[in-house]
């Protein structure tokens, strides 16, 4: 049986030979920096994908939502950056992409490539999706649930008051009663995965901060998950317990 698997110190799985990233919102630094500064974050961003690729021998890589940054569409140069991209990635492994709400027409940039609908797919005991959409009703028949979408992260405040804010892995259950409201014949099971986004540029949900009603997307805002007693990683793999041992009071 296939494990998942953190990859260490990037926001990264694995679930056998399949590699998992996601939100890499490609594009973003315009909308920070604009055009006066030049920078090139696909070169940063290929840099690190293919290191991934090599060092975990993954033969597969599924991009979990937010592949693209603009809405709808990205300006042509960064359109055929990425095309460019997704390309170099299939002379390697096998590409698969689950839309998110940034990724409006990414069909056409990944044209003749495996693009899946915001419901997610399913890869042995594993539901994928992004996280701003409903998943299907078969992708909760699943063992686990990975998600994005929210960018997690957790802050640490030392006894100074000085802060830090860190990306995080979210590991935990469903709560049932929510849950079966929804889902009636879903995996009482069932455990997610909240995935930390890829991209070094965008900011994030602070999950020790905030209302589970304040996070993105349906599941969040219909409380389906326990958060409260989820466990936190970080990148670097040490654990920080539980979640509601992390609220700030």
């Amino acid at each position: 049986m296939d494990y998942l698997k953190f990859v260490c110190n990037e926001p990264a799985l694995l679930y056998g030979r399949m590699l998992v990233i996601a939100d890499l919102h490609l594009g973003v630094e315009r909308s920070i920096f604009g055009n006066s500064i030049e920078l090139d974050f696909f070169r940063g961003v290929r840099e690190r994908i293919f290191k991934l690729i090599e060092e975990t021998g993954c033969n597969e890589l599924v991009m979990l939502g937010d592949i693209k940054h603009d809405i709808p569409n990205m300006p042509f140069r960064e359109r055929d950056k990425l095309g460019m991209l997704l390309r170099e990635i299939t002379d390697r492994v096998k590409l698969s992409i689950v839309m998110g709400n940034h990724d409006g027409g990414i069909r056409e940039i990944a044209e003749g490539m495996e693009v899946h609908g915001a419901a997610g797919v399913m890869r042995g005991n594993i539901s994928l999706i992004h996280g701003h959409a409903w998943p299907s009703e078969r992708m909760m028949k699943a063992d686990w649930l990975v998600l994005a979408h929210n960018h997690p992260c957790i802050e640490l405040i030392d006894k100074l008051g000085y802060r830090n804010i860190e990306k995080a892995w979210i590991v935990g259950r469903l709560d049932a009663k929510k849950t079966s409201k929804k889902y009636a014949g879903f995996n009482k099971n069932l455990r997610f995965v909240v995935m930390p986004a890829f991209s070094e540029l965008v900011g994030g949900m602070i999950f020790n901060a905030v209302k589970e009603k304040e996070l993105l997307g349906p599941l969040f805002r219909n409380e389906m998950f326990k958060l409260d007693a989820a466990e936190t990683f970080l990148l670097n793999g040490i654990s920080l317990g539980m979640l509601k041992d992390l609220k700030q009071r």
